[in-house]
């Protein structure tokens, strides 16, 4: 099992976990109460030879029953013997005031006493020292608890029948039984606690003191070897990191043994070398754990070197909001803090919490739900659908039964639409236009499922046709997804009949997604395990288990073996068998996949073998042509491709021909030799898709031409291949750019003198220098601007420009006009509107853009109105 809400408590006490053996029964209506406890006694005393006397039992202060039971049936002493709450022995705990309602009963606990020679008087019901641990419960399901409330409290209804439900911890009776008082301390956990201890040098300290500074290392080293063994069964299960559901326990895990690492003083990843350990411990009784240690240790070392690059400075963040808390004299740590943490530095909140709290302040829990309930609905992007929602076809699913599949070998078939619905309800009948949804007695049309989309196609009926969009499974029924197109549906007997293109397109896609999986295992190794895939006419994605990308060889290898497969004209068997004889065959299965007694087996030739229930071509040959499009990373050790086939993949070729021969035009070469690696190359330069990339080598090509007009040269395309000269082209045109500021530049600082000399007195004594220069940058502008303000020590300096299309403005003032009053920020923020734009800085420089050149005129002119109406009028100050 694994159970995370007493996260906090692991390492700390000697019995949390987040991972832990369970064992126990279950009985519905057969056995009860005397039964179990005879059972549970027997099995503690007689099969593990436990000590009856230093055993003790708690019992529901109602439940009578149990206690005669114990104290009459099993001659239990009642002095060792105790009656506890709802909270104690009632399962779920305190439900009868607290809820939840549902079924729900007593429960009987059996303890283990620590210290046999300790006080009588004690009890689990009155002692807080941990000598008592529980090593049974037997919880005895009969009520429903239900509403009304009385006195505080749900009613009890008798269920009508009597239920069992035992547990217990594997831990903790190997604790027991070895004499040990920490579970952590058992031979099969020591193991990997001493792993831990020996990577970091911080020796495990048996017994250690309970606040000594070893009993603190203590606790790091064993929540570490918890959060080791709880990662890798996870992994082994198919659970991976990710930021939502079950993928992100597994990441909290790992950054938080991480974290404690960190407090050991281990700066490195070595979390990923624990796993050897779990393997020793565990890895006879859980042979999958073997199996998937490459990939275990794969995923803890990339999802590690990840969290560690972001580590510090989430530290240094959370000590500095700390600082500022305390500071302020706060009595909570910032939900809006621990929100930042969280999202933007992979902190897991418990550990915002256990870290904050170890300082006295507990977190604003209600302001970070808040926070996190606001990014939960931004990040939806719109609602969620539930595919199977309440309606006539799933209320009738009992009576439908299951609908049978004859499609993979016929694409049409006589049917019976045996129920249809529109918006959720049944109906009779359906004119054109309405959205259907119907089940049939038999189908040829593929329901989605396995990573293969649904079938698409036609229902045709006496007088109608239903247009068929999707096809989804709700267990074995299978139900149609459509628009009426024509007559008006009913219930009635039909023609089902699967678009036969786009069938075959999406075989081709699965079909070569299985080569797909047996070619990337035979390049980068058995390790590589599918994670899930899309299947459709049009292409399709396979997500797989690695930690680095594929190189250009590398696919290059995949792509040829592939092509290969297909050239050598496998033919494509599907069988049934069990599973047992397909694991014989060494029949690839879908990692974290559960799979019945019996499966379908895929084979081709030599080629491939696995277990997959989607359509299939009959021979390699079928699928004609493959394509690599898109490799990526997806989360932490797990990559995804994407890849099309067939037709799909000549179309494909066909268009990059097209487009490499058109950028090959524009650039005045006669043709490209290698359109696919320049169309790769030029979209991973300009960051488009190649459908873009002629308009943007156009794009490029035209302002390199201008660039070369304005410098006063002749543009020259040089470069042998397309990839070269695009390379060449943007240099060049990086060359022509610089060029054309320094002259810019010049010529802006050539008309300084002119300007200088054409001082005007405004607002009764303030020196305006002033000009418009056409064809000068932002950049030259100020450099212009600047050598009047060191030219002159007393100025108004108010510059306007333009080029390019884009008009810039600067205004700058001096020292003892500033003094008086005028500010540049100030004044070019009542300018700039004159020319379409805004602007603003500092009361001695200010820069302002627009978009109305033929305007700068009227601005100069205004700018003695301007000082008027900012009181900039008169003498010196």
């Amino acid at each position: 099992c694994i159970r995370t809400n007493d996260i906090l408590n692991v390492g700390r006490t000697p019995r949390h976990h987040t991972f832990f053996e369970m064992l126990g029964n279950f009985s519905f209506n057969d056995y009860f109460k005397k039964e179990t406890i005879a059972w549970a006694w027997e099995f503690l005393t007689e099969v593990l030879s436990l000590d009856a006397s230093r055993l003790y039992v708690t019992v529901n202060h109602r439940d009578d029953e149990a206690w005669d039971i114990w104290e009459k049936d099993m001659g239990f002493p009642a002095e060792r013997m105790c009656r506890l709450g709802d909270d104690d022995n009632f399962w779920p705990a305190s439900a009868p005031t607290d809820g939840p309602t549902g079924p729900g009963g007593n429960c009987s606990e059996i303890f283990w006493d620590f210290e046999p020679d300790g006080p009588a008087d004690k009890n689990p019901g009155n002692d807080e020292s941990n000598r008592f641990v529980e090593i049974w419960n037997l919880v005895f399901p009969q009520f429903n608890v239900t509403e009304p409330m009385v006195d505080g409290r749900y009613t009890l209804e008798d269920l009508g029948r009597t239920n069992i439900d035992t547990g217990s911890g594997l831990e903790r009776l190997a604790c027991v039984i070895q004499g040990k008082r920490n579970n952590f301390d058992i031979d099969l956990l020591q193991i990997i606690v001493q792993k831990v201890a020996s990577l970091t040098d911080v020796p495990y300290v048996m017994d250690a003191a309970a606040d000594s500074p070893e009993e603190v290392q203590n606790s790091l080293i064993r929540r570490v070897a918890d959060h080791a063994r709880a990662v890798t069964f996870c992994i082994a299960d198919g659970a991976l990191p990710s930021n939502t559901g079950r993928g992100y326990i597994v990441r909290r895990l790992i950054r938080r043994a991480t974290l404690d690492l960190n407090k050991l003083g281990v700066s490195e990843c070595l979390m990923h070398q624990v796993v050897e350990a779990v393997v020793e411990a565990m890895g006879e009784a859980y042979p999958e754990i073997v199996q998937r240690r490459d990939l275990a240790e794969q995923i803890f070392l990339s999802e590690e070197q990840s969290f560690r690059r972001t580590l510090g400075r989430g530290l240094e963040l959370f000590a500095r909001a700390m600082t500022r808390h305390q500071q302020q004299g706060a009595s909570t740590f910032s939900g809006d803090d621990a929100f930042e943490l969280f999202t933007t530095y992979g902190f897991p909140i418990e550990v915002t919490v256990e870290l904050a709290e170890a300082e006295g302040l507990p977190l604003d829990e209600a302001r970070f739900q808040a926070r996190m309930d606001e990014f939960a609905e931004i990040s939806k992007g719109g609602k969620q659908i539930e595919v199977f929602q309440a309606s006539a076809l799933r209320d009738a699913k009992p009576q439908l039964g299951a609908t049978t599949f004859v499609g993979y070998d016929q694409l049409e078939v006589p049917a019976t639409i045996r129920l249809m619905e529109a918006q959720g309800e049944e109906i009779s009948e359906a004119p054109v236009g309405t959205a259907v949804r119907f089940a049939l007695d038999q189908t040829p049309f593929y329901a989605e499922s396995g990573g293969q989309v649904g079938d698409s196609g036609q229902v045709q009926g006496e007088g109608f046709t239903i247009r068929i969009d999707d096809v989804q499974k709700d267990d074995d029924l299978v139900i149609h997804h459509g628009v009426v197109i024509e007559g008006t549906a009913r219930p009635t007997a039909v023609s089902a009949q699967v678009d036969e293109g786009t069938r075959r397109a999406t075989a081709r896609h699965h079909s070569v997604t299985h080569l797909l999986h047996s070619a990337l295992g035979h390049y980068l190794g058995d390790q590589v395990e599918q994670q899930g895939s899309k299947v459709e006419p049009n292409g399709l994605r396979f997500d797989f288990t690695h930690d680095a990308a594929l190189s250009d060889e590398q696919a290059v290898q995949v792509e040829e073996w592939i092509a290969q497969a297909i050239a050598a004209e496998h033919d494509v068997s599907c069988k049934e068998m069990a599973i047992a004889d397909a694991k014989g065959l060494g029949a690839k299965a879908l990692f974290g996949e559960k799979y019945g007694d019996v499966v379908r087996v895929v084979t081709m030739g030599d080629a491939s073998i696995e277990l997959c229930g989607g359509c299939h071509v009959t021979n390699t040959n079928d699928i004609g042509s493959f394509r690599i499009v898109r490799e990526e990373a997806i989360s932490a050790g797990v990559r995804r491709i994407q890849a099309v086939a067939g037709e799909v993949a000549l179309s494909l070729a066909q268009r990059e021909d097209a487009i490499a021969a058109q950028i090959a035009g524009l650039l005045a070469l006669s043709e490209d030799p290698t359109p696919r690696a320049t169309i790769a190359a030029l979209t991973q330069t300009f960051k488009v898709t190649a459908e873009e990339l002629p308009a943007r080598v156009a794009q490029q090509v035209d302002q390199a031409k201008a660039l070369a007009i304005i410098a006063g040269e002749t543009l020259t395309l040089t470069g042998d291949t397309v990839v070269e000269r695009v390379r060449i082209l943007g240099d060049e045109a990086k060359r022509l750019r610089k060029l054309g500021e320094q002259q810019a530049a010049a010529k802006a600082l050539a008309a300084i003198d002119e300007v200088l000399d054409n001082e005007q007195i405004v607002a009764g004594d303030v020196p305006l220098y002033s000009a418009i220069l056409p064809g000068v940058d932002g950049k030259s502008l100020r450099q212009a601007a600047e050598r009047i303000m060191a030219a002159k020590e007393r100025h108004l300096v108010v510059l306007g420009a333009h080029a390019d299309g884009k008009v810039s403005l600067i205004v700058a003032v001096s020292k003892d006009l500033i003094g008086r009053g005028l500010k540049a920020g100030e004044l070019v923020g009542r300018l700039a509107p004159l020319i379409g734009g805004r602007g603003g800085g500092k009361p001695n420089f200010a820069q302002a853009g627009g978009k109305d050149a033929a305007a700068l005129p009227d601005l100069i002119a205004a700018i003695p109105e301007q000082l008027e109406a900012l009181g900039c009028v008169g003498g010196a100050s």
